[in-house]
Order: structure tokens, then C-alpha cells, then sequence
């Protein structure tokens, strides 16, 4: 039988790439190319559309999460433009989620939101942002919060790196484990009050401050019970520097909008991290977002739903489209290091283009499984019309805001801004 588990998983690889294609579109694009994994493949009349199926339904989604974990931890990858901020590899942490098909079968493993008609699956990844490629993931129900599935990537922080995260990924126990990597952190934090366990100790001629955080009555408490442990100690106190900043968006009409935000990081010599550059650098975690918009819109297809209709199969998909995901990513790197150019410039559409492309038209012989030598791919992708990372647009997020809203070009503007948090007593 030539359907050994090489030969199915590519199959699920190509499947991914082509995700509005069924199981016989599946293998009359991917079987050609499959004597790498079996020599005869090619020689042999292609398997049914139904074999296919049953072969895939026995295949444990664990392997295609070994695929991803496998390819996501290489540590052979180039390193281009921009990768870097303070000399630290840039990452980000966030998450987002897919529909999967209404099924009886998907709904008993993967929850449907309040109001939703679909269930869902939340994915939370560690990306980095000079590329968009995904460093580690975890996926689960969608009733299974981001802050979750985030401790289980949690040890793939190390040092050398600066990790970004939104305000809704911070407490004082995961914050003291991630700085406990090795990795530092500019993650944001709420505006309120009490939602931040800090005092300042002292604030620094950069208008940043030195805060030190501390585990209060009540946390320790909320998390005894959560852990289940009532003589858990008290998590030792630690300092950090907190950057407190005002936005302002302009439009070329004029209109004007402004958001606070307060940054804390584990960056503390004020002098070598100034608090300007800081407030910059939280921007760049919107690339983990658009590492979701291209999975999502460009490889998926806005209006392509997941095809698995259970949850093994919705699991191979989503471990699969994100191991495709990133070997566009290294396409995309390879042309960015030959114009020697930032990432940002190559076009995530085009690549997608080109690579499905390049399948399609680069057929090995059906009679010895011979690969003709193939138009020159990356050559292909650097000649295409690049990307103008330079010109800064807002859009809306939400569908009521779509309604009424449109992208429009925008400069930014940062305030750095005094706290009004409590100073600390210098007794204490």
C-alpha cells in the first residue's frame, strides 16, 4: 500500500495550501511529487478520494503537530532586516480563532461561543515578528482561555529575546516564570488602578519609572484556590520599569483619536531603553496579528471554512495550515535576504500565489518520477510588486465599526506621560 504515513501527511500538506480543494483536488495536485517519501508512488495509479479519506481519519493529529513543533523550533533560519529591537529578537504572543464545520461530533470537543452559530477552536502562538513565522503554538476549545493555552508555550521564551503581549496576558505569577526564561518582556498592562500590584519606587529622567510589584492578600488568595494549594507562598516581590504614553492618531482629514497605554517591562537602564523607543517598539506586536490576517484571509480564504467534520480531522487541518504557513514565511524570507530588504516588503498574497503556482506547473514525470529543474521560485516572488511598509493606515476592527469606517492614512504621535500610581512607602 503506497499510503504510509509520509505519504498521507504530505497529502494533508498540500491540502492546506489548497484548502477550498476536496480530497480528489488534494491528489491530483500532490501526487506527482510524492516518490520522495515512496518511490513508486508515481508509478502507481493515484488512490480514490475515498481511500484518501480513510486513510486520514486514522491518522492521529498528533503527527501533524510534530510536523509544526518540528519545523517551528529549527534553529537554522536566516536572520533578516528588522528581526532585531535593542539587539533582542523580537517575539509576540497572542491568539485568535477558527470556525470549524457544525457538526455534532466538533461541537462535543470544541465549544460555540455565546451567541455563535459555529464551534470554535482557540489557537494562541508565539510568533516572531521580523517574520511572521510561528515559533510555537497551542490550540484548543474555544472555552479554553489565551492566558492557558499561553503557559503551555511558556517555556519556549529564552534569552536573547524581547517578548510582546497584550494587556490581557499579564499576572504577576506568569510575568515572574516568563522573565524566568532568560527572555525579556515589554508586555501592556490595564490602566486601572488595581488591575497593576505596582508602586513606584522611582521615576527616571526619561519621565519612565521604576515600580516594584508586589503580590497582594487577595491575589494570593485567588490564586491558592485556583492552584488548589492553601499554603502556596507569597510570590517575591520584583521590580520592573513601567512606560505610561498617549497615542494620537491624525488622519489627512483632521480627525484625531488618542489611547493610553501603559507598558511594563523587564528593560530597566533607561539610558540604553529610552521610553520613547519602548512606547515605539510595543507597536511591532501588531505583526502577530497580521500573521493571523494572512493565515486567515489570504491562505485560508475569507469565505473557506476548516473541511474536517471532527475534531481530529479540524485538528490536522489547523496543526497543517500552520506548518504550510511557515514554510511561506521562509519563501518569503529567502526573497527578502536576496533584495536584501525587510520581510515586510514581500507580499504575502504573492507568495501564496507562487507557490501554488509552482505546483501546478512543475510536474515531475509521471514515467520515472524525474523533477524537471523549476522556474526559479524566490526570483519569481522578488519580482513581483513588493509591499510599501512605510505608509501607516489604521482600519477597523469590529464589524459595527466596518459599517461606517474605512483604512485610512494616519501619523502617529507619542507622549510619554507621568503614572498616577501610588508611590511606595520606603519603609516597606
Amino acid at each position: 500500500a503506497v499510503l504510509v504515513g509520509e505519504v498521507i501527511t504530505a497529502l494533508l500538506v498540500v491540502r492546506c495550501l489548497f484548502l477550498g480543494e476536496g480530497a480528489a483536488g488534494t491528489i491530483r495536485r500532490g501526487w506527482p511529487f510524492l516518490s520522495a517519501f515512496h518511490p513508486r508512488t508515481v508509478l502507481d495509479t493515484p488512490v480514490t478520494a475515498a481511500a484518501f479519506s480513510q486513510a486520514r481519519a486514522d491518522l492521529d493529529p498528533a503527527v501533524m503537530r510534530a510536523l509544526f513543533t518540528a519545523d517551528a523550533a529549527r534553529g537554522d533560519l536566516p536572520e533578516p532586516v528588522g528581526a532585531r529591537r535593542f539587539g533582542l529578537l523580537l517575539t509576540a504572543v497572542d491568539s485568535t480563532v477558527f470556525n470549524l464545520a457544525n457538526t455534532d461530533e466538533v461541537a462535543s470537543r470544541f465549544a460555540t461561543p455565546s451567541g455563535g452559530r459555529r464551534p470554535q477552536a482557540r489557537v494562541t502562538t508565539l510568533g516572531l515578528c521580523g517574520t511572521r513565522r510561528i515559533r510555537a503554538a497551542a490550540l484548543d476549545s474555544y472555552d479554553v482561555a489565551e492566558t492557558t493555552l499561553f503557559d503551555q508555550i511558556l517555556h519556549t521564551l529564552g534569552p536573547g529575546t524581547l517578548n510582546l503581549a497584550d494587556r490581557g496576558f499579564f499576572s504577576l505569577d506568569r510575568w515572574l516564570r516568563a522573565a524566568a526564561t532568560g527572555a525579556h518582556l515589554l508586555w501592556r498592562v490595564k490602566n486601572g488602578h488595581t488591575s497593576l500590584p505596582a508602586r513606584v519606587l522611582r521615576t527616571l529622567p526619561d519621565g519612565s519609572h521604576l515600580v516594584r510589584l508586589r503580590e497582594s492578600d487577595s491575589m494570593l488568595c485567588r490564586r491558592r484556590a485556583r492552584l488548589g494549594e492553601v499554603t502556596a507562598p507569597r510570590l517575591p516581590d520584583t521590580v520592573a520599569r513601567l512606560v505610561e504614553f498617549v497615542v494620537t492618531t491624525r488622519d489627512a482629514a483632521g480627525k484625531k483619536t488618542t489611547s493610553r497605554l501603559r507598558i511594563l517591562t523587564t528593560l530597566l537602564d533607561h539610558t540604553t531603553y529610552p521610553a520613547g523607543e519602548i512606547a515605539a517598539c510595543y507597536a511591532e506586536r501588531w505583526q502577530i496579528e497580521l500573521t493571523y490576517k494572512a493565515i486567515k484571509s489570504t491562505l485560508r480564504g475569507p469565505a473557506t471554512d476548516l473541511r474536517g467534520r471532527s475534531a481530529r480531522l479540524a485538528e490536522q487541518e489547523l496543526w497543517g495550515l500552520l506548518y504550510v504557513h511557515n514554510t511561506l514565511i521562509d519563501q518569503a524570507v529567502t526573497a527578502a535576504i536576496d533584495l536584501d530588504v525587510d520581510p515586510d516588503e514581500i507580499s504575502y498574497a504573492v507568495v501564496v500565489r507562487a507557490v501554488r503556482d509552482h505546483i501546478t506547473g512543475h510536474r515531475p514525470c509521471t514515467a520515472c518520477g524525474h523533477q524537471p529543474t523549476p522556474a526559479d521560485l524566490t526570483a519569481t516572488i522578488g519580482a513581483a510588486p513588493r509591499n510599501r511598509p512605510d505608509r501607516h493606515r489604521t482600519s477597523p476592527r469590529t464589524p459595527k465599526e466596518r459599517q461606517t469606517q474605512h483604512t485610512r492614512y494616519v501619523t502617529y504621535t507619542i507622549e510619554i506621560t507621568p503614572s498616577d500610581l501610588p508611590k511606595a512607602d520606603e519603609a516597606t
